[in-house]
């Protein structure tokens, strides 16, 4: 019988395997990138697309007609409490997305520690999504007094910088643990707390903080599902060769 790893060995093999599993994962994603055009007739036919689009709407066009009153209403937060929670949500998302990845590491679950490591990645992307919006949109901040109707004009509130990778945080962190409530709740009451900090400081509208929810969750959602397929198809182009494995929370194949 082989002798368990040392402690050290066993970490420098995880981190190195977690490194491999990003690599292969970051190309694959480039490539439905790349071919995603051709996923649009299955994309058509899928009701859920219809759902997941008519429900987007109907979160922003209600956030955008209560943007004025939401206004009034947190302009109410003193500008010291508004700091605090954005700090404070921020702050316990990062926390709990490192705390995650430590897990993973001390209880040797890789689901764990990839569930963190896609989080990552998809507050790499929505940020990089959230500033090309800024610059296309332009809307004016609330605090430019020009009303929540003043798009491509001076501004860069839409959407915003700061809520959308905690909503992405939020959300790996709900899905590991299969979106049962005593995680959910916290995570995402912690993303909102950022939200609402940020409309304390008069620096969002309503919308703004609705449309960085709906890409932040939406990313990740879209990358959870996007690694896992990449997983159990044995045919996909991999950087690194793979093994038999446990990942993503199915039976598949993890880095070498």
């Amino acid at each position: 019988m082989a002798e368990p790893k040392s402690y050290p060995l066993r970490l420098g093999g995880e981190l190195v395997s977690d490194f491999k599993w990003s690599v292969n994962n970051l190309a694959q994603d480039g490539v439905d990138v790349v071919k995603s055009p051709c996923k649009i007739p299955d994309l058509v036919t899928d009701p859920w697309f219809y759902y997941a689009g008519a429900g987007s709407a109907a979160v922003f066009f209600t956030s955008y007609s209560l943007d004025e009153t939401a206004r009034k209403t947190f302009m109410k937060i003193s500008l010291n409490d508004a700091t605090h929670l954005d700090n404070i949500g921020t702050a316990a998302l990062w926390s709990a997305t490192g705390l995650l990845y430590g897990y993973g590491f001390l209880f040797e679950d890789a689901r764990a520690r990839q569930y963190a490591l896609t989080g990552l990645l998809s507050t790499a992307v929505a940020t990089a999504v959230t500033n090309l919006l800024k610059v296309t949109f332009r809307r004016d901040r609330p605090f430019q007094n020009n009303g929540h109707h003043a798009w491509f004009d001076t501004g860069e509130s839409f959407v915003s910088g700061a809520a959308t990778p905690v909503f992405a945080l939020a959300t790996e962190i709900s899905e590991y643990a299969d979106n049962r409530w005593y995680v959910a709740i916290p995570a995402y009451a912690a993303a909102a707390s950022v939200g609402l900090g940020r409309m304390g400081n008069d620096a969002h509208w309503l919308s703004d903080i609705a449309g960085s929810a709906l890409l932040g969750v939406g990313t990740t959602e879209l990358l959870l599902h996007m690694h896992a397929l990449h997983d159990v198809d044995p045919t996909r182009f991999r950087i690194f060769p793979m093994v038999a494995g446990h990942t993503m929370g199915v039976g598949v194949t993890v880095a070498f």
